[in-house]
């Protein structure tokens, strides 16, 4: 998945946890919405999907799959335009293809990154001053509370509320105001940050920042980040209430309110009990009750439908058997277009008689290619044998050759590649190839001077263009003619033709197109052609 694909599916599970926390917050364990945030977290930051017959994509994809059934899709796969030009020329397309929006991502990605940093470091040499606390009541704590981590309680006066930071040496830090007499008030307090600890929230913490960091354009994200945030506390609050009994939500709840900090800041990555959503977690614990089975299921049930629908993807359950899979969820069927096998009838290649599958001498056909016509490429997973178009220098069909299964492998595979001319996986780079194409039309290969001439005269450009790909492209900067290679309305080629500097400039301009573009431009062709199929 795309980081825009990443981002847009994240977003609706976000707003649709945020519905669902606006109505249960107080009605469902605290621990749900942890979870429902967790899922939102694999989302952003895991880059593949599980396909699930319960996503909602599914539906969405699938809901008229008598359109998929129904229309026959043939030959609709983008061809993307290559080129075959030096390697100067290759490597400035490659420049140009850092896209501007790239750059701006790169830049706010860096900007979020440094701020959170800067003040997490900030936070840190502040916090590297505070002294360690040794009485009586932090030691029987202590002991009484074992961690396999090194639990270790410092104080300082650079706080006024507690908080707890680190991950594998976990610190619970308390202000220098502190009254180490109040022991009732100092095991809520303990309470709630050793449980941050066990629950290792502070890595939670590190995850939320870099989902936010990777997803700053998005700002659903930043709410994800702010409720995330609150509801980490508010499963804590709701854990310390389980362990001290519903008898003493009052005061736990005046203890937050007398914890709470007197001047709020960023301390990125630290956990904190202070006024975070202050009237919310006391609201929250007021409402605490006992769990029951019914709001567990209730809970587990609201879990397992947000996953399964929302954070999987399109399933490939319900796609008849002669479709086939490309990109990812995109299923298409091969349809034989009489108007473009016909000139392949003579050789034996056939239509069968319901028009769904292609034959070769009443043998179902499982690939079938020509690497002069882009538009024949026929994939029938259900078929026998492999076959591919013979042509003469001249580019005349002169007969069928069967192929065995690793070659058509090789042209199924260039077929779906990205950035490869999908209708011949070996296009022109070598000498060899321009004379044996072209040459009877007056181009020769000089490999004593690695270059191509024309009826005597050096190519400078050299461009062989069919309906947007490119079998071939030749630049020589030393050379002086431009030239391109003449086709008729079946592809065929009729000759060499010269043109003008100015045609010549918007080719090479043409050969420097990003892989954005690049896209567009294949997208764009297969709707063309899929809305052509559909008129028939």
């Amino acid at each position: 998945m795309s980081l825009i694909q990443m981002s847009i599916s994240a977003a609706v599970m976000i707003f649709v946890i945020t519905a669902i926390r606006a109505i249960s917050i107080n009605r469902l364990p605290k621990k749900t919405f942890l979870a429902l945030w967790g899922l939102v977290l694999a989302r952003l930051l895991v880059p593949f999907t599980w396909p699930s017959p319960f996503s909602v994509y599914s539906l969405a994809k699938y809901s008229g799959a008598e359109q998929i059934s129904g229309v026959p899709i043939a030959n609709v796969l983008p061809v993307i335009p290559v080129t075959t030009a030096p390697a100067a020329v290759q490597n400035t397309a490659a420049v140009v293809g850092v896209t501007p929006k790239g750059w701006i991502w790169g830049v706010g990605l860096a900007l979020c990154t440094l701020y959170f940093a800067i003040a997490y470091i900030r936070c840190r040499f502040e916090f590297m001053t505070s002294q360690p606390v040794e009485n009586e009541f932090t030691v029987r704590w202590l002991a009484e509370h074992k961690c396999r981590r090194s639990v270790v309680i410092r104080q300082t006066s650079g706080i006024t509320a507690p908080l707890t930071y680190g991950i594998f040496r976990p610190v619970i830090l308390m202000p220098s105001e502190t009254d180490w007499t109040d022991s009732k008030k100092l095991q809520y307090v303990l309470a709630h940050e050793y449980v941050h600890i066990r629950r290792f929230d502070g890595a939670t913490k590190l995850l939320l920042t870099a989902a936010l960091c990777i997803h700053w354009f998005n700002p659903l994200v930043w709410i994800m980040y702010t409720l995330a945030n609150r509801d980490l506390e508010l499963s804590c609050d709701e854990r310390v209430v389980r362990m001290f009994g519903e008898t003493m939500k009052s005061a736990y709840a005046l203890t937050l309110i007398d914890m709470e900090e007197k001047k709020s800041g960023l301390t990125p990555l630290c956990n904190h009990f202070s006024k975070n959503a202050i009237e919310e977690r006391i609201e929250a614990i007021m409402k605490i009750k006992k769990t029951t089975v019914c709001s567990m299921v209730i809970a587990c049930a609201v879990v397992a439908g947000v996953g399964s629908t929302l954070a999987t993807s399109a399933a490939a359950a319900g796609i008849p058997d002669d479709f086939i899979y490309i990109k990812e969820d995109i299923a298409v069927k091969f349809v034989p277009d009489p108007s473009i096998y016909a000139k392949y009838s003579s050789f034996g290649v056939t239509i069968s008689n319901d028009g769904t599958s292609l034959l070769y001498k009443g043998q179902k056909i499982r690939l079938f290619n020509d690497a002069y016509s882009d538009e024949t490429f026929y994939y029938d997973k259900n078929g026998t044998v492999n076959l591919l178009a013979v042509r003469s220098s001249a580019g005349e069909i002169t007969g069928i050759s069967a192929i065995s299964e690793k070659e058509a492998q090789k042209y199924y595979d260039a077929f779906y590649a990205d950035e490869t001319n999908y209708s011949n996986p070996e296009p022109l780079e070598n000498g060899k190839k321009y004379n044996m194409y072209y040459g009877a039309y007056g181009i020769t290969f000089r490999a004593d001077e690695n270059a191509l001439y024309y009826n005597g005269q050096k190519a400078r450009l050299f461009v062989d263009e069919t309906d947007g790909w490119y079998p071939a492209f030749w630049v020589d900067e030393t050379g002086t003619a431009d030239l391109t290679v003449v086709r008729d309305s079946t592809g065929q080629i009729t000759g060499i033709k010269s043109i003008s500097k100015e045609e010549a400039q918007n080719y090479l301009k043409n050969s420097e197109v990003d892989e954005q573009d690049i896209e567009r431009r294949a997208e764009k062709r297969a709707q063309e052609t899929a809305a052509r199929y559909r008129k028939k």
